[in-house]
């Protein structure tokens, strides 16, 4: 063919092929252009059913116009050869692309945004790809990726385009036949390996199996031999990811792994909740964050790094009395006492494996009610959830959470039946000090807990405190609300679009069932508050449907700790109502000294009010509390706000210990600048991962070490790509480099943003010293109604 023309395109070389297509370059000699020449193999010029599937490929693809779908300019025929021109793509195909190889989680975040509004654009026209795999995604020399080959694409009738209706059978304009294996069978679904009739899930599923390769370099569903591959998906779970590449953030694992649901009802039900999950965890990983889980410090508000990683789950304790102020130091324990417990999470036994929010709920709930105990010293949710799943010696937990005793069990639900097992375990040599099996009515499961909490503490030979029945309020009578708020807290767990519809959904449920229930009315709140700080709903309407729960929840029941904690954000975050948030804080530590959640929280209030000191007493003991948690990076942030460089120091280094996230060499790079060593912080800038970090690092030490034109460089690249949503990061860089206008025109940008690092870290911040003798740093503190 080189050489030769067909109608007016000359053929000049060959650029690849497979069994369904050669594409070569040629020139088009009427637009005086390269395009890509797509024409069928010689061996199928005379199958009428490949010059179907190919023409149809063409209709498909142009009836998309889309960035991150290949142009197809038209369709010919000429001397008996049917071709699509297409545009002409420099760069490789996914598949060359990765070759087994590792990519950075950044990259695999963009390119998988970018695929996921391709196919939500495709499915918005009723185009099923069907064949999405790394061969069939091309990666543009420029950067954007493009879905190729549309020759398995199915059109489907719906009722409309961006409607799908998965409850009916779509009328399939195509080819093929339902019971017809079609795809590339690593990465098909299981309906589409079954030949049942499909919809746009199926490309989501194989989407999900594209993802893991681009995390972890292997293949979701291995094997040696199709039937191998097909077991796989039928039967086969993939291995984890973050066990084959420790960079895959969790929110990744959770995006790929309900992509790969093996029911296309528990999977994502488009590729816009694809796409809006992987823009939000890109946005977050770009920024250093991790994202929160329930109500944390919200999620749309940009951070400095000392927050970077301070997410953890609102499963507040309400417990231990602790009155007063701390203003002692206590340091983490380093030996186990007799009286410490951690509650590892139940195993989820049923044949429903979505009943794992039972299991996972009811050791919540036995946590907290342990917490109660005040002579008992309880781990927090996040350290003892870290072993979810893990067949980790007893013993050895029990020293990697500096505890005496575990409490273990497993939960195995069917219809209103229950039947729990527990055991209580000496860490020491893994022997049971308890053990009992409970077969109940649902309806049953209060007494139950009450009855294992009481076990537990006479077993350690303490009293749990309020041994009487809990007001109605704080626990609920009715079984079935119950078991709804637990599936509400289970999908807000997910801290995304979707999770909060739902868990608001299984919120107001459980509400219908027992209005007088306060702990439904404070997930609303939570609930409410992350989908404004996501920017789903207003602000306003956000924080005003908030305000309105957690005022109904104190009304049921004016001892919840978590309820007076998320009343504190309310009026810290939004209303910057320091007096009022010190005041609701300050409750919440009352009724959950206990709590390592409760104790962070009121530790960032005290770090935004310049109490230093205080804040470094509440995080160690929340350290303490939570030791595997991100407690060690506030801590850092602390310290260093204080001046006690070393405690930041080394609070950073046991950071970055238990924790891979960005942004922790930035943070010991600004341990060094405070220590007047520009060199040191240079190099540990140089070794930051986080494209965000790494811009906001150098802008900095550049500039320490008297590199004028590297440091423009990287403050004007931190401007251009930034601006919209790091404004407080670009007033510490002018401000550090004793450019007070800009820092003043940036830190007012932050204001307009509302931004969370503006919010608790603008007293204090070592960053900001070169304006706090500027009469409008003062002012500006009068603007947020902070105390001068």
């Amino acid at each position: 063919m080189i050489g030769e023309t067909l109608s007016h395109y000359r053929v000049l070389r060959k650029l690849g092929g497979g069994g369904m297509g050669v594409v070569y370059e040629a020139e088009d000699t009427s637009l005086q252009r390269h395009v890509a020449l797509k024409l069928l193999p010689d061996a199928l010029v005379s199958d009428a059913h490949a010059r179907e599937r190919f023409q149809r490929e063409a209709r498909a693809a142009s009836a998309l116009d889309h960035p991150n779908i290949c142009v197809i300019h038209e369709i010919g025929e000429d001397k008996g050869r049917s071709f699509i021109v297409m545009e002409l793509m420099e760069g490789q195909t996914l598949e060359y692309v990765v070759g087994g190889r590792l990519m950075e989680i950044e990259r695999a975040l963009e390119l998988g945004a970018q695929i996921a509004d391709a196919l939500e654009a495709a499915h918005g026209k009723g185009i099923v790809h069907r064949d999405i795999k790394p061969a069939n995604i091309f990666v543009t020399a420029r950067g954007p990726a493009k879905i190729l080959d549309f020759g398995l694409a199915k059109q489907v009738a719906t009722q409309a385009p961006t409607d799908w209706n998965y409850g009916t059978h779509s009328q399939a304009l195509n080819l093929t036949h339902a019971g017809t294996l079609i795809g590339t069978v690593a990465y098909m679904s299981p309906e589409q390996a079954r030949g049942k009739e499909l919809d746009a899930r199926t490309d989501l599923f194989s989407f999900g199996a594209v993802l893991y390769v681009m995390a972890t370099g292997k293949q979701a569903f291995p094997g040696n031999t199709m039937g191998e591959m097909l077991e796989a998906i039928f039967a086969g779970e993939p291995v984890a990811p973050a066990r084959l590449n420790p960079k895959v953030p969790a929110e990744l694992e959770r995006v790929i792994t309900r992509a790969l649901e093996k029911d296309r009802e528990q999977r994502y039900q488009s590729a816009a909740g694809m796409r809006t999950d992987l823009d939000r965890l890109r946005r977050d990983t770009a920024s250093g964050r991790v994202l929160p889980v329930g109500l944390t410090i919200p999620t749309r508000k940009r951070l400095t790094p000392w927050l970077a990683a301070a997410g953890a789950a609102l499963a507040l304790a309400a417990g231990t009395v602790w009155r007063g102020r701390v203003t002692s130091n206590p340091a983490p324990q380093q030996h186990a006492t007799a009286r410490s417990i951690a509650v590892l999470p139940f195993i989820n036994m049923s044949a429903d494996k979505d009943n794992e929010y039972f299991s996972d709920g009811l050791s919540e709930e036995l946590l907290n009610t342990l917490a109660r105990i005040p002579e008992l010293r309880v781990i927090g949710r996040t350290s003892s959830f870290q072993f979810k799943g893990k067949t980790e010696d007893l013993r050895a937990i029990g020293q990697k959470l500096n505890v005496a005793t575990l409490l273990e069990g497993s939960v195995r639900k069917a219809g209103n039946r229950v039947r729990i097992t527990a055991q209580l375990v000496n860490a020491a040599d893994g022997f049971h000090l308890w053990s009992e099996t409970y077969d109940r009515e649902l309806d049953d499961i209060f007494a139950v807990q009450d009855e294992i909490s009481r076990s537990v503490a006479k077993a350690l030979k303490l009293t749990l405190l309020g041994e009487g029945p809990r007001p109605s309020g704080s626990r609920g009578g009715n079984a079935e609300a119950f078991n709804l708020y637990l599936q509400g807290k289970h999908f807000a767990a997910l801290g995304n679009r979707s999770g909060w519809e739902r868990a608001i959904n299984y919120y107001e449920q459980a509400l219908r069932r027992d209005g007088q229930y306060a702990l439904p009315w404070v997930g609303l709140s939570s609930a409410h508050i992350g989908q404004a700080d996501d920017a789903e709903i207003s602000v306003e309407e956000g924080y005003g449907k908030a305000r309105q729960e957690i005022e109904r929840a104190l009304e049921l029941d004016p001892n919840l700790a978590d309820a007076h904690a998320v009343f504190g954000v309310i009026k810290a975050v939004y209303d910057w109502d320091w007096k009022g948030a010190d005041a609701s804080l300050e409750r919440a530590l009352e009724l959950g000294s206990g709590s390592p959640d409760v104790l962070w929280r009121a530790a960032l209030l005290a770090r935004a009010l310049g109490r230093f000191d205080e804040a470094m007493s509440l995080l160690r003991k929340a350290a303490e509390l939570d030791p595997l948690g991100e407690t060690y990076n506030l801590l850092g942030s602390a310290a260093l706000a204080a001046g006690h460089l070393d405690e930041a120091e080394a609070a950073f280094r046991k950071h970055s210990e238990l924790h891979s996230h960005e942004g922790i060499a930035v943070d010991l790079g600004l341990v060094a600048l405070a220590r007047s060593q520009p060199q040191a912080a240079l190099q540990e800038m140089e070794r930051e991962t986080g494209p965000f970090w790494r811009r906001f690092g150098l802008a900095l030490a550049y500039h320490a070490v008297g590199r004028k034109g590297e440091a423009d460089a990287a403050l004007a690249e931190l401007v251009e790509k930034d601006h919209a949503t790091l404004a407080y990061q670009i007033a510490e860089v002018y401000a550090f480099r004793g450019k007070a206008d800009k820092a003043f025109e940036w830190l007012e940008r932050s204001y307009a943003q509302r931004d969370q690092g503006l919010t608790y870290f603008l007293k204090g911040d070592p960053l900001l010293k070169n304006l706090e003798a500027d009469p409008r740093y003062k002012e500006f503190l009068k603007k947020l109604r902070l105390p001068l």
